[in-house]
């Protein structure tokens, strides 16, 4: 017998298997080149419903794209993605973006901050900028 509280736990690991899932494909349509190394680095990893996983991995790709070449198609392409995420009203996707790429993005060593905030849609810079209080 499945208890009432157990039951809810499974609709919310559903809620969170779903969010993973379309913002996997939705990631994976927009940046290809990152489906491509995903695949390749996770062969012995498990990711599903790890959507905050998956978006820190996608961060420190960005990061290593940013600094090869910072005005790259695989740049454009990801921050269109990122941009288009920012639009959501969904609080949950907001706090995906913000915590498993932004802050990612931001406390990288080598990456130009402003260049960075100067990808991202005025909503996101703001969020961007929030973690100046945390990271020097």
């Amino acid at each position: 017998m499945v208890t009432k509280s157990r039951q809810k736990m499974e609709e919310l690991n559903k809620i969170d298997d779903f969010i993973y899932k379309t913002l996997k494909d939705s990631l994976f349509d927009a940046v290809p080149e990152f489906k491509t190394v995903f695949e390749l680095d996770s062969s012995n990893y498990n990711f599903s419903g790890g959507v905050y996983l998956l978006m820190n991995e996608f961060a420190s790709f960005l990061a290593k794209e940013i600094e090869i070449e910072p005005a790259g198609a695989v740049v454009s392409k990801a921050f269109a993605f990122i941009n288009q995420l920012g639009e959501s009203n969904n609080l949950e996707v907001l706090n995906i973006l913000k915590v498993g790429i932004l802050e990612i993005i931001y406390t990288e060593k080598n990456i130009d901050r402003e260049m960075v905030a100067g990808c991202l849609s005025e909503k996101l810079r703001k969020y961007f900028y929030e973690f100046s209080h945390y990271y020097n």
